[in-house]
């Protein structure tokens, strides 16, 4: 059937229909029989008949058209056509087109969305043919593949959802995003990146304003939910929000982490510690995928049957990569490796100062001037002395020269708008700034963990860095490492910025060490008005006994809308004996978000004798949060007595059904349905998941201390190592040594490094120093930074007092300053011992020598 005029959406929706109808008459069926046969319901099917009906969705018009033998693809460019002004928003409402977000899946480079460019195998001719003719290597599909493949079906069937993929750099995260949504292409669907004129701006401005069949693009999406000074919390709430959001519905949200990132959003703080991401942890509880840093067997051989069909981009990487990492090789980053190693010393010294700042949280985009100042120090005498008089502008030049796969060490950002262009020299627009490659950001973090930054590096910090929350994250690096000198001029800096977030983060950290200036600090926040501030102010005035001065201030903060403080007045009006103010107050605290009102308003409640299912709700959702808070925290403490690298905690797992399962135990847990958590917490701990075997354990340890044990000891042999080695530790604490030895000895004999510092601590208690330390050391060799600090304490107990101080300096250097502080009480408390750093340490490692 010719078509007249299909140009509007009236007459598009018309031709559909008249198809559909001759396709109904051609086959002489009824629209019951064609129900049936499409798989389709009978109302949808009446629906995408009914002249006076909005156009039916994507799947049905598809489902019909294979059911009639018509052209799938020539009905559904109609569909796209007769829904053009309303395809944002539900069918029917009428919604113009300027409402929505996005634009076709088609119409994308996937260049544009961030996927990295891989090798040019073959070189171009020109500059210009090379950048035209971008290719990208055959895609071979891994395990997160599928469960992003069941997650876009669910999208295309109507289901809203959202994954995260995590990995490392270059591992092939955006790329897999990008093959994923492919089938979503010819069902009209939409993708929306914001990003214009920022990433944190676009999100904020538009996210209300997506519509059905839109997949939100949320590359790095640290960027988004990772945002300084609560905006991150704004952004996440507001995708969970568009989650929940029927009216736009189905969507999909796709978004990648680095694996460092999702550890920070997902750890839940320690006690008394801020909570910064609570709406990000929501919204990525379940929602966690593991993306690979290497090929397995499979993946390995499927890329080789590709490349011997023709695929020469893949063909070399098999060739080159190593360790199966083909993705690195194929973005190019084992060659910014290589450059960065070769580099000449000027352009390794701004690399390495880069390196450092973006491992102390300096921003993407680090200043010229800053990279500049800080590269001095990083140069020997030698080097510096042999210095042309253009030095720094060759080693920009040299660090801006890419290799092969169009990827530079260190590349200019580029600022756009001729607004801007006024403030910079002409032969240096847009190179005032540099984005450090990420791969090698990466790097940095791997091989410089455990190097404390040269003076020039603090200098330029101090002198050149502008944005608060970059100068607060320095001065909380340094400190981590004990130089409290620069600590205190970088957090002076925050002061003058007058930034109330950040000064009271830096007043939490200073807490311990300088108890007056935290107080200092929390006063000038809680001046600007922040409500976390003050009710820090209200726990030390009543802390120092100052009753009134402590209630005084936190009615100050629930003003603000603080819920811990709203609680801690809840406690002070129950401890007064007015029940029903207290009451009141809990429930406030709990709206605010403060889940320690929930066992207390579930007691008050069932004391006076009322609501007695609310009672047994609220009391029931509290035991499932205390279990999870104490999973949690089992799990945080073996994380750092095991040196993991990265967080345990988290469904970070392809495997479809570990992930639903933990999502199951934060949703049951939230609601209250304690079956539904038993169940959860069963299915996680039967599919092997460390979060899901700490939770069951806690449950059944509250019963049955035995049967727990048991339980903990089945899941450790059946090849979960936090298992066995939590089991081994309750052994040792009961006296059972030999037990305990016999378990971390067999896990270590396995290949397994993780129980190393748990076997010295034990070798130490049975007296076996000398095989303590060598344990020690071997637990440090295998990045264990908690083994420095015990290590240090096992050579001042032997008395070996040079080697405690050698041992707790590198501790510091590696950013945890726990061996110093502990040593330097412990010379201070004995008789003959000074505290070897009154004052702290300088940059390199010497005591810093006057008061600060």
């Amino acid at each position: 059937m010719a078509m007249e005029d299909d140009s509007s959406p009236e007459a598009a929706l018309a031709e559909l229909r008249a198809r559909l109808e001759c396709g109904l008459a051609e086959l002489g069926i009824t629209k019951t029989a064609l129900a049936r046969r499409s798989e389709l319901g009978r109302t949808a099917v009446s629906e995408a008949f009914n002249r006076s009906a909005p156009a039916p969705s994507a799947r049905t018009v598809g489902a019909l058209a294979r059911a009639l033998r018509l052209d799938v693809q020539a009905l559904l460019k109609l569909r796209t056509t007769a829904v053009d002004v309303q395809h944002r928003s539900p069918e029917g409402t009428g919604t113009s087109l300027e409402a929505g977000v996005g634009r076709p899946i088609a119409e994308f480079d996937p260049h544009d969305l961030e996927v990295h460019p891989a090798i040019d195998v073959v070189p171009a001719l020109s500059e210009l043919k090379s950048m035209q003719a971008r290719r990208l290597p055959g895609y071979v599909r891994r395990n997160h593949d599928r469960v992003l493949a069941d997650l876009v079906k669910a999208a295309a069937d109507g289901q809203t959802g959202m994954v995260v993929l995590v990995g490392p750099s270059s591992t092939g995260k955006t790329r897999a995003c990008w093959e994923a949504i492919q089938p979503l292409a010819p069902l009209g669907w939409c993708l929306w990146h914001p990003f214009d004129p920022t990433r944190t701006e676009a999100a904020l401005k538009d996210l209300k304003r997506v519509g059905p069949r839109t997949v939100v693009w949320l590359n790095e999406a640290q960027h988004y939910i990772g945002a300084s000074q609560g905006v991150g919390e704004q952004i996440a709430s507001a995708l969970r929000s568009l989650l929940l959001n029927r009216q736009a519905s189905p969507i999909l949200i796709l978004a990648t982490l680095w694996s460092n990132y999702a550890t920070e959003y997902t750890t839940l703080p320690a006690p008394g510690d801020p909570d910064l991401y609570p709406q990000t942890r929501e919204l990525l509880a379940g929602r966690l995928i593991s993306v690979p840093d290497n090929f397995d067997a499979v993946a390995i051989r499927d890329a080789r049957i590709m490349a011997s069909a023709g695929d020469p981009q893949l063909a070399q990487a098999l060739k080159q990569a190593q360790d199966g990492r083909l993705t690195q090789y194929l973005a190019g980053a084992p060659a910014l490796s290589d450059r960065y190693r070769m580099a000449a010393p000027t352009v390794k010294a701004l690399i390495q100062a880069a390196m450092d700042g973006r491992r102390f949280g300096a921003g993407n985009h680090i200043a010229r001037n800053f990279l500049a100042h800080a590269a001095e120090d990083y140069l020997t005498d030698a080097e510096y002395l042999t210095l042309g008089s253009n030095w720094l502008d060759e080693g920009f030049r040299d660090s801006n020269r890419p290799v092969h796969g169009n990827l530079a060490p260190l590349v200019p950002v580029r600022i756009r708008g001729a607004s801007y262009r006024h403030l910079l020299h002409p032969n240096e627009i847009g190179s005032s700034k540099y984005r450090l490659a990420d791969s090698l950001e990466q790097l940095g973090r791997l091989e410089r963990n455990r190097f404390c930054p040269p003076a020039s590096f603090w200098e330029a910090a101090h002198e050149y860095l502008t944005d608060s929350t970059e100068l607060a994250n320095l001065a909380v690096a340094a400190h981590d490492r004990h130089r409290l000198h620069w600590a205190r001029r970088l957090t002076r800096r925050v002061e003058e910025q007058g930034d109330a977030s950040a000064l009271t983060r830096l007043a939490d950290v200073w807490m311990e060490e300088n108890p007056d200036l935290a107080e200092l600090l929390y006063r000038q926040s809680a001046e600007m008005g922040n409500a976390r501030a003050m009710n820090s102010i209200g726990y030390l005035r009543e802390d120092a006994g100052d009753r009134d001065g402590a209630e005084e201030w936190y009615r100050k903060a629930s003003g603000s809308g603080d819920g811990e403080a709203t609680y801690r007045l809840a406690e002070i009006c129950e401890n007064l004996g007015d029940a029903e103010k207290a009451e009141r107050l809990y429930r406030q605290a709990l709206d605010l978000g403060n889940t320690e009102a929930l066992g207390s308003l579930g007691r008050i409640i069932s004391d006076r004798g009322g609501g007695n299912l609310e009672a047994i709700s609220l009391l029931t959702r509290s035991i499932c949060l205390m279990v999870r808070q104490a999973a949690r925290a089992t799990i945080g403490r073996l994380d750092r007595v095991t040196g993991a690298q990265h967080s345990s905690l988290g469904p970070w797992d392809s495997r479809k059904r570990v992930a639903h399962s933990i999502f199951g135990i934060e949703e049951k847990g939230d609601a209250g349905d304690y079956r539904g958590f038993l169940d959860a917490v069963a299915d996680a701990s039967r599919n092997g998941d460390t979060y899901g075997i700490i939770c069951h354990y806690l449950l059944f340890g509250s019963e049955d201390g035995d049967r727990a044990e048991k339980m903990l000891e089945r899941a450790g042999r059946d090849g979960n190592r936090y298992a066995l080695i939590e089991f081994a530790n309750n052994q040792k604490k009961v006296g059972k040594l030999k037990e305990a030895e016999a378990l971390y000895r067999a896990l270590i004999g396995s290949g397994d490094n993780a129980p190393l510092a748990s076997l010295a601590g034990l070798m130490k208690k049975v007296g076996n120093l000398e095989e303590a330390e060598s344990l020690y050391w071997q637990a440090i060799e295998a990045g264990n930074k908690y083994a420095m600090c015990r290590l240090s304490e096992l050579k001042e107990y032997m008395g070996d007092h040079a080697g405690a101080v050698e041992i707790a300096l590198q501790a510091a250097n590696a950013g945890d300053a726990g061996a110093v502080r502990a040593l330097s009480r412990e010379r201070v408390s004995r008789e003959g011992f000074d505290d070897p750093w009154p004052y702290g340490l300088d940059p390199d490692g010497t005591p810093t020598a006057e008061s600060w």
